[in-house]
Parts: structure tokens; sequence; C-alpha cells
């Protein structure tokens, strides 16, 4: 029988799998490049999933003890870059790609007027909304870390 963390931490591996799936097929590809924001859109999300895969074992080693907590440290940075990316609005999208984009319409742009922008404070809401189960697993694994630093202080 399951305990009731390892039950909570399959659904959020889940949930994890099924955010990563839905983000990853919105995103598009570019042409020509290297794709930095897919690769980092991979690493935001495959890094926690690492972290909560080992929050569940004993981590009685020394070197899997720093293996996670560098692996939490890389988490943590890119968890940061990938928010503030996400409330700046710069989504990896070039300005060729919106130049490339055909203007509106006069009809869209009355339209586009009408609809405002959601203000910073649903930015945020919507981005911990969507990426919670990256932010689960980055929190439980800060806790899992957290008497493993303590001799290092």
């Amino acid at each position: 029988m399951l305990t009731q963390i390892e039950w909570w931490g399959g659904v959020i591996f889940v949930l994890g799998a099924l955010t990563y799936r839905m983000v990853m097929g919105a995103l598009e590809r570019p042409a020509d490049g290297i794709p930095w924001y897919r690769l980092m859109m991979h690493v935001f999300f495959l890094a926690p999933a690492a972290l909560l895969a080992g929050y569940f074992y004993p981590l009685t080693q020394p070197a899997l003890q720093y293996g996670y907590l560098a692996l939490l440290a890389v988490s943590l940075l890119i968890v940061a870059v990938m928010l503030v990316q996400e409330m700046t609005g710069d989504s990896g999208e070039s300005e060729e790609m919106s130049r490339s984009k055909e203007p509106l319409k006069e009809d869209a742009k009355a339209e586009a007027e009408d609809h405002e922008e959601p203000g910073w404070l649903m930015s945020v809401v919507g981005a911990v909304v969507l990426y919670s189960p990256v932010l689960t697993a980055c929190g439980l694994a800060c806790t899992k870390a957290w008497p493993m630093v303590q001799p290092l202080l």
C-alpha cells in the first residue's frame, strides 16, 4: 500500500507530465538555430521531476547528497529564470517572428483595444497555478535538502 506522500507524489508526477506536454506542445519550433527557450523549458520540467523522484529514496552516500543539492540548485535557478521570463512576457519569440506577423486589420485593432491585458497579480497567480507541480517538487526537495545543508553551514 502506498503511503500518503507517495500517492500525492504520483499525482504531482501526473500533473507535471500533463503540464509539460501542454506547454511544450504550445511552443513554436524555430526554423533555424538552437531553440534555447525549448531547452530551458525541458530543464524547467525535468530537473524538478528528478528531484521529486529522489525525494522518495534515502540519500545515504555523500555523492548522492551532493548530486541532489546540485540538481536542486540548477532547478531553483532555472525555475527563477523561467518565472521571470513568464512575468516579463519574454517567451523566447524573436523580433523577426513578431515582425513577420500580418498587421492587424482595423476591426481587429479595435477589438484588441477592448481586451485589457491581465495585471501583474493575475499573471503571477496564473504562472503559480500552471507551474504548481514544478513549484511543489522544488518545495519538497528543499525540505529534504535542508538537513543535508545544515552540516555544511
